[in-house]
């Protein structure tokens, strides 16, 4: 069978994700890897680490491949789409990485309706980890379901098929969350800091403890609140330490921090 052309429109850290995760599977022989990045050194990068083919623009892209990722940050779409739209065929497939930026948007930008699939991944994906929500346009081929979603196992551990109208909560959740993952991990590793615990003792400990968590979590039938209530004994240590953050609103915070995020997801789409 002949490899599918597919093109990578930037070449930063999630689409070397992507890369990786379609050359580390039983894929890498079905999609051929072609990049363009305005960057140089982000094209060279690609070539070296995933044997790449080098393309020369976006238009050269289009014109040449199957299958474009769109891998460029929403700020950088209008110019993007400017630059192959005059090259679209009803064949080729659009996947859309980029945070807020609705199906709708893409075809007001481009005069015209190809294939689009809109997917929020997040960066675990860099170890193969990755969650991801998408959703297709109404035009998506039964085989360009297969491709999206061929090239999302290889990098996603969970992917999850959603209206349009939900990418954006996925956004503010699963997109952004390692950002609050990695927040949560900072004032913990400090505070283990000022209790006298090295720092690898501190990392591994604290990596283990939110993988474990995770795992937990994943396997049980309870829910999150009773998983808590189970760690938190009457009078313990852990009750001081919940009774602290609720104090603190820390609750509260995370609520409302995930609404801003999802808010601002909505404000990049207009």
């Amino acid at each position: 069978m002949q490899s599918k052309k597919t093109a990578f429109i930037g070449a930063g850290n999630m689409a070397r994700a992507i890369m990786n995760g379609i050359c580390s599977s039983p894929l890498k022989k079905t999609y051929k890897i072609h990049v363009y990045d305005v960057n140089p050194d982000a094209v060279k990068l690609s070539v070296k680490k995933f044997k790449a083919s080098p393309l020369s623009s976006c238009a050269q892209a289009v014109s040449e491949c199957e299958i474009i990722i769109l891998a460029v940050k929403p700020q950088n779409f209008p110019e993007v789409m400017a630059s192959i739209k005059e090259n679209l065929t009803p064949k080729t497939l659009l996947i859309s990485i980029a945070a807020g930026i609705s199906i709708a948007k893409i075809y007001s930008l481009l005069g015209k309706n190809p294939q689009v699939v809109r997917v929020m991944p997040n960066t675990p994906a860099l170890v193969g980890e990755g969650a991801a929500g998408y959703s297709f346009s109404d035009n998506v081929s039964a085989a360009h379901k297969k491709d999206a979603e061929g090239i999302l196992s290889t990098f996603c551990k969970v992917s999850v098929l959603l209206g349009e109208n939900k990418i954006n909560a996925v956004t503010a959740l699963s997109g952004s969350g390692p950002a609050y993952i990695f927040y949560f991990m900072e004032a913990m590793l400090k505070a283990a800091g000022e209790l006298n615990l090295d720092a690898a003792t501190a990392k591994a400990l604290t990596a283990q403890t939110f993988i474990g968590s995770a795992k937990l979590f994943l396997d049980s039938e309870e829910d999150a609140a009773t998983l808590r209530k189970n760690v938190t004994s009457k009078g313990g240590t852990t009750e001081s330490a919940i009774n602290l953050m609720e104090q603190k609103n820390v609750r509260e915070a995370v609520r409302l921090a995930v609404i801003a995020a999802k808010e601002r997801a909505d404000e990049l789409g207009k």
